[in-house]
């Protein structure tokens, strides 16, 4: 167990648990996720189905020459498909966090009892999540049976995975390898510490982490049980590391803010103008304001906490490390032609857009279908130009936040992950590949 002989400093000394405390009040003292719930409860498609609930660029497929020859109510349905599929992944984000605030606030107790704040404030945060969720289910369900009709409700998942198979080398395995390996070499040498803390933190009725594709565990969707579990338990053992699950939690709040502040912005010209504001909208706009403490939140454990901590060993660097590059490779590395804020090659997304296209939305045959997905994926055009756009404004916002963690690796510190994704050209021939490889299939 890490005493107070260990150097840490209370909420009396520490200037960070000084902010999070004034932040925590902050949080308290508002009203967005009473505001959220209230929508929840009134929420009702048909109200809402005959306006955007962003700006245009803000819609599924924008840019693409499908979107150009769409009518409006197409052009409506995609505005809203993009809501869904923005707030589903959301929603499988906070679905995790739900867990990870849980294992990392009883690791942070563990260290030092007067951190009892940092455990009532993520218990706040956690709570406000769960009636995110709900929201967002509630919205995402209606909308998508409404639209897409309840066929489309039914988890295509393995069909995606049968018709989409990569056979390239995967960076999730090289991981799960590399996480496996190194707990094998590195555990027998850890300090003794660090063997109590296990002890004491470490419960075995805790799931290891939620089975969602969400930002912890990757959108890519690529993730396994293995490496959930690894980087659950470190994250959970180490005080060192349980920092740096918030400085993973920051980049997925940048990710977050980085799209939802267009919607929030929306919502304020509606506002201005005095005109219809959809309930999607209002909830968007609740919910950047409600994230805005859990951003804070994030920043100064993430940056600043780990700071006050005893000096990480190399195991511990080393573990942070991989959680930053997994944050890379399983979210941000690549661009998208279908979305603005999609960081993911678009071959995941095939089996998706098949749906969409013979849905009630267009109604296509099998064969007009492949032949609009083969020209929205495999040319450029102006979608592929507006999220490069948006992905480089993320990844300055990433970068400039990375420059501040004295323990990065320069792969990490540069985020060249996704950097190097940041290319149309080779977004392309990966879409080109997997539209071959799913045409064949079908």
């Amino acid at each position: 167990m890490i005493t107070s002989s260990d150097t840490l400093q209370t909420s009396q000394t520490n200037p960070v648990i000084s902010t999070l405390e004034k932040n925590y009040s902050n949080n308290l003292e508002s009203n967005y996720t009473e505001k959220i719930e209230e929508l929840d409860q009134n929420f009702n498609y048909s109200s809402n189905s005959n306006a955007y609930w962003s700006e245009p660029e803000h819609s599924l497929l924008y840019g693409t020459p499908l979107y150009e020859q769409a009518s409006l109510s197409q052009k409506l349905a995609l505005n809203h498909l993009h809501w869904v599929l923005f707030y589903k992944l959301t929603a499988d984000s906070e679905t995790e966090l739900i867990h990870y605030n849980t294992v990392t606030a009883d690791c942070l107790m563990s260290v030092n009892s007067d951190y009892k704040m940092l455990v009532d404030l993520l218990g706040h945060e956690t709570d406000q999540e769960r009636k995110h969720i709900h929201t967002f289910y509630k919205v995402n369900y209606q909308t998508t049976k409404f639209l897409l009709g309840k066929k489309a409700l039914i988890n295509s998942a393995s069909d995606q995975v049968s018709l989409v198979k990569q056979k390239s080398f995967q960076f999730s395995d090289y991981l799960s390898s590399a996480a496996n390996f190194i707990t094998m070499m590195m555990l027998k040498d850890k300090e003794q510490s660090h063997s109590e803390n296990l002890r004491e933190v470490k419960d075995v009725n805790k799931p290891a982490s939620f089975a969602s594709n969400g930002f912890f565990n990757g959108l890519s969707g690529k993730s396994n049980p293995s490496r959930r579990q690894f980087f659950s338990d470190n994250w959970r053992t180490y005080p060192f590391l349980a920092a740096n699950f918030y400085a993973v939690r920051y980049m997925a709040n940048l990710a977050l803010k980085n799209h939802e502040f267009g919607i929030h912005k929306y919502y304020k010209k509606l506002q201005k103008d005095n005109q219809f504001i959809p309930s999607p909208t209002t909830i968007s706009h609740y919910h950047f304001l409600d994230e805005a403490f859990h951003t804070t939140t994030s920043l100064f454990l993430g940056r600043d906490f780990y700071k006050t901590l005893p000096k990480p060993s190399l195991y511990e660097k080393l573990i942070a490390n991989l959680a930053i590059l997994q944050a890379q490779h399983e979210n941000l590395n690549a661009i998208s032609g279908i979305s603005s804020n999609r960081f993911l090659n678009d071959n995941d997304a095939i089996v998706f857009l098949m749906k969409l296209l013979q849905s009630p939305v267009f109604d296509m045959s099998a064969p007009e279908a492949i032949d609009w997905i083969e020209k929205c994926l495999c040319h450029e055009h102006e979608g592929f130009h507006i999220n490069l756009k948006v992905h480089n404004q993320l990844l300055s916002s990433l970068r400039k936040f990375a420059e501040q963690l004295d323990y990065l690796w320069p792969v990490n510190r540069e985020m060249r992950v996704m950097a190097s994704g940041g290319s149309i050209k080779k977004a392309i021939k990966n879409n080109i590949r997997a539209f071959k490889q799913f045409s064949r299939a079908v």
